[in-house]
């Protein structure tokens, strides 16, 4: 009885955590489709993030081609947040500005639940065990996926379409004594038709002065990694390029980190 008593009173604070907060870490993405058969390919994207002091705004531009039918697709952006359940959300963060253009014409989007769920290095009955013995949350992280959707955006057949997607917020606490950063998910192209063309990624941080500047994008796939062409186009402006490539995995990203005290472990994948 105790024991469902503290998992209801868990479920009902996460629940109402979720309803009435925004995910403390946060993490955008590319386009993806939510539905239909796919015969739609990503041609090409252009990323770029523009770092700030205490933000960053990604400005990318997702170009395709469609080789069947006219069709409609829902597509998503990525709102990935996360969260030690032992803060209560006391430290939330949100989108700052969003916002989505289909050829050039400015389009309204609507927030969608993805998937929500609770983390930590337990099994069940050891969970079970920990909770009831001490009552400690600080080793659950809280995940609160959502989808930013715009709902029938047409794929006219043997045409080009282009998306664009603008959105600006706050760093990411990777912890330690690192100031923050950010990660940008690109591994939605997974899921479009055949390979990428090109991906071009850019992170411009002139805005920033230069002790804090990163020096590079640490790409998260391996193989992506060995494979992206990076190099500083101009004074405080990185270039990374991608050919001819499939990403490997849904949740495959860029992270950039800003300032001094950054670790970053890297994990095969």
């Amino acid at each position: 009885m105790l024991f469902v008593l503290i998992l209801s009173l868990l479920s009902l604070n996460i629940n109402s955590s979720f309803a009435g907060d925004a995910p403390v870490n946060l993490q955008g993405g590319g386009a993806q489709a939510l539905n239909g058969y796919m015969t739609v390919a990503m041609d090409s994207e252009i990323v770029k993030i523009i770092l700030s002091k205490d933000s960053y705004t990604v400005d990318a531009t997702y170009n395709f081609s469609n080789t069947g039918k006219t069709v409609q697709l829902n597509i998503g952006f990525p709102k990935n947040g996360s969260g030690r359940l032992d803060d209560r959300f006391a430290h939330t963060s949100d989108f700052i500005k969003f916002e989505t253009w289909v050829d050039d014409k400015q389009v309204n989007f609507t927030e969608k639940p993805n998937m929500a769920g609770i983390e930590g290095h337990y099994t069940l009955p050891e969970l079970i065990r920990h909770i009831k013995q001490t009552g400690n949350l600080e080793d659950l992280m809280a995940k609160d996926y959502r989808w930013m959707v715009k709902e029938g955006v047409p794929f006219p057949s043997n045409k080009k379409t282009a998306l664009r997607l603008r959105y600006a917020a706050p760093y990411q606490d990777f912890g330690f004594e690192c100031k923050g950063g950010l990660k940008y998910i690109y591994g939605t192209g997974l899921y479009w038709k055949g390979n990428i063309r090109e991906s071009k990624f850019i992170v411009d941080a002139t805005g920033l002065p230069k002790e804090e500047r990163p020096k590079d994008m640490r790409f998260m796939d391996q193989k992506d990694k060995m494979n992206a062409e990076c190099s500083a186009i101009s004074d405080g402006v990185i270039q990374c390029v991608l050919k001819d490539y499939k990403p490997a995995r849904p949740d495959a990203g860029v992270v950039v980190f800003v300032g001094d005290g950054c670790v970053y472990f890297e994990k095969p994948q």
